[in-house]
């Protein structure tokens, strides 16, 4: 069935003492949403161009009679989503906000009567389970960040829960997708057939007939004044040492993958050539294949112990050098005699941040997030952390934005979640994952300006982050560009 059309969109009168002054690429969206109300929607809009402000509009003054539930992420992006539509503009007429402060009967009644709920997925969906509510009680539902309701990899079911139930329940409904991007791939392995789909073709799947404004759609608009390049540089880490290790790592990672190549060829369930190439897709298909489970967890291991060897600080690291795969391998009393006090990376850090005013640096692990803390203050940089164990995030960012540079606040990735800091002068990654979206949304944290990746010379990471680079900069050409290290 079609979706069914909410109502016809009328102007009310002004609600607010603030007047929003929308952009041309704006308003192209809405008007294209507008055009399109008897079909479902999936907009592209990259960070920080107004996804918010397309919500406002949407349920406030497009469409002011129709009943829409709006989904978001995680607590914390609803409680700032909540802040904006309820204060900005003179607020959303009828809106209902399930906080945490809104609990077990008032979340039923708040979905009954207000016109505008909302929700996470997960609260929606307990509710919606009970029963008392029919999909013809409600006229749309608006999804943020669409994209991650699909599974990295699967193999019946690539929607990550609760969305498979919540799309069947709205399938006759209307349904509007927003994302920063939509240029992800996913694996799905189906009765042996593997295969790597682009997430947009996917999405398109689930919510059928969709009509697709993307940003080469905009390009035709006023978008590229709104966007402040990002401008990349690699920046390389000198430490013999631990390009050593990681060659001896490297060498026996090939041959662990050689071996699952020949166990896969032997039981012939899987043409070989159908396998990925792609070490972060081979791995996600590791519990897939048939393979014997001391091999993968081997594959996995050693994969992840190379990870901590180009993340982790070194004196976390030493450990790993007694591990029983790598110890055989190298001189583990001399690499130990040898082996750096101070982790490399937070020595270029110190020297990055020197030359800078307001600096962000990512780093994934905790230890990294210390040490490079107190290697700034030492030098006298006003150093500040924000991990999952900092409760006020607003107190620290408030602090570290009025601080008189040099200036550096310090995110791990729980630290870093649903963060925009556009009064950044440079952002430093210190080490990347195998995902080029998660990478492009790490660097947008700032909004455009230097973004520097940190690799250490002459290893497999250099050639990674270079690689993320290459693809960031294909899919996404409208924000980067590639700099030196003397921009």
């Amino acid at each position: 069935m079609m979706p069914q059309p909410p109502p016809s969109p009328s102007t009310p009168p002004s609600q607010g003492t603030g007047k929003l002054e929308l952009r041309g690429y704006q308003e192209h969206i809405l008007q294209r949403i507008k055009e399109n109300r008897d079909r479902n929607i999936l907009i592209e809009l990259d960070c920080g161009l107004g996804k918010r402000v397309l919500t406002y509009k949407l349920v406030s003054e497009l469409f002011p009679e129709t009943r829409f539930i709006l989904t978001v992420n995680s607590t914390s992006s609803l409680q700032e989503t909540a802040q904006y539509l309820e204060k900005e503009y003179g607020g959303v007429s009828g809106l209902g906000a399930m906080t945490q402060r809104v609990q077990g009967q008032q979340r039923r009644r708040m979905l009954k009567e207000s016109r505008v709920v909302l929700c996470t997925a997960r609260v929606l969906t307990n509710i919606l389970k009970r029963g008392d509510f029919t999909p013809q009680e409600f006229d749309a539902i608006v999804i943020n960040e669409v994209d991650t309701i699909l599974r990295r990899v699967g193999r019946q079911s690539v929607l990550i829960q609760p969305w498979s139930y919540l799309l069947e329940f709205f399938k006759d409904r209307w349904i509007i997708g927003m994302s920063g991007t939509l240029r992800d791939d996913h694996v799905v392995l189906d009765n042996a057939q593997l295969q790597i789909r682009e997430e947009l073709k996917t999405l398109s799947k689930f919510i059928p007939k969709a009509e697709v404004i993307s940003m080469e759609e905009l390009s035709g608009t006023d978008v590229e004044g709104y966007i402040e390049p990002t401008v990349i540089n690699v920046v390389a880490v000198e430490s013999n040492l631990i390009k050593a290790v990681s060659l001896v790592l490297d060498a026996l990672i090939k041959s662990t993958r050689d071996e699952i190549y020949q166990a896969v060829r032997e039981k012939r369930d899987i043409a070989v050539d159908a396998i990925p190439e792609s070490v972060r897709l081979l791995h996600l298909l590791l519990d897939e294949l048939p393979i014997s489970e001391d091999l993968a967890q081997r594959y996995s291991g050693l994969l992840m112990i190379r990870k901590y060897l180009y993340g982790m600080s070194v004196s976390s690291f030493r450990r790993f050098l007694h591990h029983p795969v790598i110890a055989p391998q190298i001189d583990v009393e001399r690499v130990l005699s040898e082996w750096p006090r101070v982790t490399p990376k937070a020595l270029k850090v110190c020297q990055l941040v020197d030359m800078s005013g307001k600096t962000v640096i990512l780093s994934s692990y905790l230890h990294v997030v210390s040490e490079i803390n107190r290697l700034l203050s030492e030098v006298g940089v006003r150093a500040f952390s924000l991990t999952g164990q900092i409760r006020d995030k607003q107190a620290v960012l408030t602090e570290f934005k009025e601080s008189k540079p040099p200036a550096a606040v310090i995110l791990s990735p729980v630290g870093e979640r649903d963060l925009d800091l556009p009064e950044t002068d440079l952002l430093i990654i210190c080490d990347v994952v195998n995902t080029t979206k998660t990478i492009y949304q790490k660097m947008k944290r700032s909004r455009g300006g230097q973004v520097i990746f940190l690799a250490y010379e002459g290893t497999s990471e250099e050639e990674k982050v270079n690689r993320l680079i290459d693809n960031i900069m294909h899919r996404y050409p409208w924000s980067t560009r590639l700099g030196n290290a003397e921009d």
